[in-house]
C-alpha cells in the first residue's frame, strides 16, 4: 500500500431478511457539501446524491456500518461472509452476482473493520438504474442467508484465506497486527479465523445480519448522471417502504489501552523477500491529532522523496517502502512496511528504519517536508471530488470511520496543520515503547508446528481406567471440645510443645505446622537483616543433599512444604499422607537442623531479594504498608523490630555476607521454644517417638524472652506517598487499641468489626466504597489483639483509582462517623453473630486451619475451650454492650492513615 493510495480500507462481505410497508413520501435535503447531497428516510436510510452529467455512468453504492470489529467470539469473519452471500440469492432473486453480471455492470462488495458496502458502476440509463435500487433495497432485508448457499461458497472464502496465506508479507502483517492489539477487534483479520468461518452458525449469521442489515445502519449513494427529483422518488418507493428495525445497536466500546513496551513478531515462511513490519498506535480518523500521521506517513514513505525512500531503498538497502496511517472508526495504526531483497542484511536495515521512524523527535518534520504532502493531498482530494465513482467508494471509507463528512474535515485539517502540530503528534505517538515491530525471514525449510485439533472428551476418555479408590476417612466431630478431647498434648525434653490430633482423612492426609521462638529484645540488637534472611535460606542445602536433591526427595515423597519467619520467629509447614509422614518429616528436620548455606544460593538468594524489593518499592500497597508501620511503630534501626524503608532494606542486603546469617542460626535456632501440631492420618505413638527423636535435643544456644509487642501511642497520623505511572492507589488504616484478646470487650469488638468491615459483603465499608460509591474493589477492617498483653488494633484498608482519592476518604470518614454516633442495629448484631461462628466451625474443619491454631494454643498455654469461651460470649451479647464498646473503643481521630498511588 503506498502512501499516496488513499482509499480507506477494505476486504469484503453480505446476508438476508424482509419486511415491506407502505409507501413513504419523498426526502427533503438535509445537507449538501461541495456538490454532495443528504437526505434521511423516515426509517432511517442515509441517502447521499452526488449528481454530475458530465459523466455518462451511474455508481450505487450502499455501505452498512458493521465490520470485523462488530464480531463476537466465535464470529470472527461473519461480516466478510454475509458480503459473499449478499451476492447469491434473496427473496426475489435466484443470484444476485449473475444478474449482475448479465447486465455488464462493474460491481463488488468490500469488507472492513467498521464497515461493508455493495457497488456497482454502469452506463447511465434509468432502468439500469431503477433495477440496481431495486436490488439493493432486495438484498437489504431480504437476502436468504441460508446453508445451501453457504456450502457453495465456502470454497471460495478458503481460497481466498489461502491467498491471503500465500504472502508471507501480507501474513507478516497480519499477526504484527495482532500483536499491537491485545483486546480490540482491530487486531483480527477481518476474514476471520479458519475455525470461526468454516463452522459458522447459519442462526447465528442470520441474527447478525437481521442486526445490521437495517436501513438505519447504512447509506446508500448515487453518483454520476441521473436525474435526481426522480431517483429520490425511486429511492424513497423502494428503500422508505422497508420498516425501521425496533432493536437499537449499542456501539462498540473496547479501546485499547496503552502499549507501554516494545513488541515483536519473528515469521519463517518459505518466501523471495524480506520484510519489516512497523506499527504504531495513533488517535482514530476524528481526532484533531489524526491529520499530523497523514503527513509524516508521506514525509517518511513518499516515492522518491520520503526519509526511509532515500536512506533504504535509494541506496540500495532495501527494494520498496510504504507507510500510511489506518483511517478508522477508532484509534488504529501508523504503519510503515519495508521490503527488502533476500540477501540484503535485514539488521542494518532495521536500525535505519527505526532510528529514522523514531528519530523524528530528534529531526523533526520540516516545513518543506509538510508543503510537499499537503500538495500531494491536495491533488489526491481534487482527484476524487472529480471521478463521482471514486468519490462514492471514498465516501463509504469516511462512513465506516464515523460520518461521510469526515472525509472533508481531513482535507481542512491537513491544509491547515503546522509543523509544529505534526512533530508534536510525532513526540507523542511515535517511541518505542507504541511499537510492534514485525519481521519476516524467508527459509527454504521453514520448521512449523503442526495444527493443534479438537479432540472429544469422549474420545480422551475411551481407554480410561480408574484408579484406586480414595479412602473417605472419618466424619469427625469438629466441635471445639471434641478437638481438645481428640488432642495429645506433650512437651518434649528439648521444651518443644507437641500436640498430635490422629482422624482417618480423605486420601490419609495429614498436616504439620511447627513454630520456632528464638532470641530476646537486647540478644536480637542488630541481627534483624541476617535473622531475617535464615527462613529463606535453609532448604537450599543440608549436609547431605543440595537444593535440587531436597525438592526432588519432597516431590517423590508427595509432600508439600515451606519454612518461612523473621529474625525471631520462624514456621514450618509441611503437607504429606499417612505413608510418607516418617520419611516427610525426617526430612523437613534435616532441612531445619543441617542448613550448609551454599555461597552460590546465598548470592541467588540475594539478587532475588533485592529484585523483589525494587519491585514492591514502586507498587502502592507495599509502600503504604511500609510507611503506615514506620509511622506507628517508631523503633530504633537497631532493634529487631525497627521497620526499614525499601532503600534500606536493599542497601543492607547488599552489604550482608553469607557468615552473618550463619552465625545467626548457630547462636539462635532451636526447638526448645517451639510448639509442633500434627493432624490428620498417622500413628499417635510412632510420630510422637519420632518427633522426640528429631527435635528433642535440639536447643538453641541463646536466652529467649518473648519479643513484647506493645500498642502503638501514636495516632491521628497522615502519609501520603507519590508513586508515578500506578493508577490503582491504596490506602491503609492502624486505629492502635490497648486490647488483649482477653479482655471483656474483646468479644463486642469482635462482633462490631465485622459490621464495619471484616463481614465482606455484608459490611459497612463495602456497602459503601463498593456497592454504593463504586470507589474500591476491595475495602474492609480487620480487628487482631494479642494473647500476651495489651496490645491490639483495628486495621483499615481500600484500594481505590487514584483520582478517586478524595471521595475515598470521605467515604471512609462518614461511615466511620456514622458507625461510632449511631451503632449497629439488631439486624446487624444478629447477622454477624450468625456469620462468627459459621466462619470459626469451617476453620475448624480444615486440618492444616487446626493445626496451625494449636501451635497458637500451645504458645499461649491454651485448649480450643478459649474459643469456645469466646464464642459463648459473642452468642450472648446485646445491642447496648457492642455499642458501648463501640463508643469506647474507636476514635476516628485517632487512626494513623497511609496513602499511596499516583495522586497527580
Amino acid at each position: 500500500m503506498r502512501h499516496g493510495n488513499r482509499a480507506f480500507l477494505s476486504v469484503l462481505c453480505v446476508l438476508p431478511s424482509l419486511c415491506y410497508g407502505a409507501t413513504a413520501s419523498v426526502p427533503a435535503q438535509t445537507v449538501e457539501i461541495e456538490g454532495v447531497h443528504e437526505y434521511r428516510l423516515a426509517n432511517g436510510l442515509q441517502v447521499l446524491l452526488i449528481p454530475d452529467a458530465s459523466k455518462a455512468t451511474v455508481t450505487v453504492n450502499v455501505t452498512y456500518r458493521v465490520g470485523s470489529r462488530m464480531e463476537s467470539y466465535g464470529e470472527t469473519g461473519m461480516a466478510h461472509l454475509l458480503e459473499h452471500l449478499m451476492f447469491k440469492s434473496t427473496r426475489n432473486i435466484a443470484n444476485v452476482g449473475t444478474e449482475l453480471s448479465k447486465r455488464g455492470m462493474q460491481f463488488n462488495g468490500t469488507t472492513s473493520t467498521d464497515r461493508t458496502n455493495y457497488y456497482e458502476t454502469f452506463p447511465a440509463d434509468a432502468k439500469q438504474l431503477a433495477w440496481a435500487l431495486n436490488t439493493e433495497a432486495e438484498r437489504m432485508t431480504g437476502a436468504k442467508v441460508i446453508k445451501q448457499d453457504l456450502d457453495t461458497e465456502m470454497t471460495v472464502v478458503r481460497n481466498e484465506m489461502e491467498m491471503g496465506e500465500n504472502s508471507p508479507v501480507g501474513i507478516l502483517m497480519q499477526k504484527t497486527t495482532a500483536a499491537a492489539y491485545q483486546w480490540h477487534n482491530y487486531g483480527k483479520s477481518t476474514i476471520g479465523a479458519r475455525s470461526d468461518v468454516e463452522n459458522v452458525n447459519i442462526p447465528h449469521l442470520q441474527a447478525f445480519y437481521r442486526k445490521y442489515y437495517q436501513p438505519d445502519n447504512a447509506t446508500l449513494i448515487v453518483a454520476g448522471a441521473f436525474d435526481t427529483a426522480q431517483t429520490l422518488r425511486q429511492i424513497s418507493s423502494v428503500f422508505g417502504v422497508i420498516p425501521k428495525p425496533k432493536r437499537s445497536l449499542e456501539p462498540t466500546y473496547t479501546l485499547e489501552p496503552v502499549q507501554d513496551g516494545e513488541r515483536e513478531v519473528s515469521l519463517r515462511r518459505i518466501g523471495g523477500v524480506q520484510a519489516l513490519f512497523l506499527t504504531y498506535h495513533i488517535p482514530a480518523l476524528t481526532s484533531a491529532d489524526y491529520a499530523a500521521f497523514e503527513i509524516i506517513a508521506i514525509a517518511l514513505a513518499d516515492t522518491p522523496n520520503g526519509r526511509l525512500y532515500r536512506r533504504l531503498v535509494e541506496p540500495g538497502k532495501a527494494t520498496q517502502v510504504y507507510g500510511s496511517p489506518s483511517r478508522q472508526a477508532e484509534p488504529g495504526l501508523l504503519t510503515v512496511l519495508l521490503v527488502l531483497k533476500k540477501d540484503d542484511p535485514i539488521d542494518d536495515a532495521q536500525a535505519i528504519l527505526l532510528s529514522t521512524v523514531e528519530g523524528l523527535a530528534a529531526e523533526p518534520i520540516t516545513a518543506v517536508e509538510l508543503r510537499r504532502a499537503q500538495v500531494q493531498w491536495d491533488k489526491h482530494f481534487d482527484q476524487i471530488l472529480s471521478d463521482p465513482r471514486r468519490l462514492c467508494l471514498t465516501l463509504s471509507e469516511a462512513i465506516g470511520s464515523g460520518d461521510w463528512r469526515l472525509l472533508f474535515v481531513l482535507r481542512d485539517r491537513i491544509r491547515s496543520v503546522s509543523p509544529e502540530q505534526v512533530n508534536a503528534s510525532a513526540r507523542e505517538w511515535i517511541k518505542p515503547s507504541n511499537r510492534t515491530l514485525g519481521r519476516f525471514m524467508p527459509t527454504d525449510a521453514p520448521d512449523r508446528a503442526p495444527l493443534a485439533n479438537r479432540v472429544s472428551p469422549q474420545e480422551a476418555l475411551k481407554d480410561f481406567k480408574p484408579g484406586t479408590q480414595i479412602g473417605t476417612g472419618e466424619i469427625f466431630d469438629a466441635s471445639p471440645a471434641n478437638l481438645d478431647v481428640r488432642t495429645r498434648r506433650i512437651t518434649l525434653p528439648s521444651g518443644l510443645k507437641l500436640a498430635l490430633l490422629p482422624k482417618k482423612t480423605r486420601g490419609e492426609t495429614v498436616k504439620l505446622r511447627l513454630n520456632l521462638h528464638f532470641g530476646s529484645e537486647q540478644g536480637l540488637q542488630n541481627e534483624r537483616v541476617a535473622g531475617g534472611l535464615v527462613p529463606a535460606l535453609l532448604g537450599l542445602g543440608t549436609k547431605t543433599r543440595s537444593r535440587a536433591q531436597i525438592q526432588d526427595a519432597f516431590d517423590t515423597l508427595k509432600t508439600d512444604w515451606s519454612v518461612s519467619g523473621n529474625a525471631w520467629v520462624a514456621s514450618a509447614h509441611l503437607d504429606t499422607r499417612r505413608g510418607n509422614v516418617k520419611e516427610a518429616l525426617t526430612l523437613i528436620a534435616e532441612v531445619l537442623r543441617e542448613p550448609t548455606f551454599p555461597p552460590s544460593e546465598f548470592d541467588q538468594l540475594i539478587r532475588r531479594e533485592i529484585a523483589g524489593l525494587e519491585s514492591r518499592s514502586t507498587e502502592p500497597a507495599a509502600m503504604a504498608s511500609v510507611k503506615l508501620l514506620r509511622t506507628a511503630e517508631t523503633y530504633p534501626s537497631s532493634d529487631v523490630r525497627y521497620t526499614a524503608d525499601f532503600a534500606e532494606q536493599i542497601r543492607s542486603l547488599k552489604e550482608l555476607n553469607r557468615d552473618a546469617v550463619a552465625d545467626f542460626y548457630q547462636k539462635f535456632w532451636g526447638a526448645n521454644n517451639a510448639e509442633l501440631a500434627i493432624v490428620g492420618d498417622f500413628d499417635q505413638d510412632e510420630v510422637q517417638a519420632l518427633a522426640t527423636r528429631l527435635f528433642g535435643d535440639w536447643v538453641s544456644a541463646s536466652s529467649y524472652v518473648r519479643l513484647a509487642q506493645p500498642a502503638s501511642t501514636i495516632f491521628g497520623q497522615q502519609v501520603v506517598s507519590l508513586i508515578r505511572d500506578k493508577p490503582n492507589a491504596s490506602a491503609l488504616g492502624l486505629l492502635p487499641l490497648q486490647l488483649e484478646d482477653s479482655d471483656p470487650d474483646y468479644p463486642a469488638l469482635l462482633v462490631a468489626t465485622h459490621v464495619l468491615g471484616a463481614g465482606g459483603f455484608d459490611s459497612r465499608l463495602i456497602g459503601r466504597l463498593r456497592q454504593k460509591d463504586g470507589l474500591s474493589y476491595g475495602a474492609g477492617a480487620n480487628l487482631s489483639a494479642s494473647k500476651f498483653e495489651a496490645s491490639g488494633k483495628i486495621s483499615f484498608y481500600a484500594s481505590f483509582a487514584a483520582q478517586n482519592r478524595l471521595r475515598v476518604q470521605q467515604g471512609f470518614a462518614e461511615e466511620l462517623a456514622r458507625f461510632v454516633s449511631d451503632g449497629i442495629n439488631a439486624d446487624e448484631l444478629a447477622n454477624a453473630k450468625k456469620a462468627i461462628l459459621i466462619r470459626n466451625n469451617t476453620t475448624r474443619a480444615d486440618d492444616a486451619a487446626v493445626a496451625g491454631a494449636w501451635t497458637v494454643w500451645l504458645e499461649a498455654n491454651r485448649t480450643y475451650a478459649f474459643e469456645a469461651d469466646l464464642e459463648t460470649k459473642v452468642t450472648a451479647l446485646t445491642l447496648d454492650q457492642v455499642n458501648a464498646a463501640v463508643r469506647k473503643w474507636i476514635d476516628p481521630a485517632r487512626i494513623d492513615w497511609s496513602l499511596a498511588g499516583d495522586f497527580n
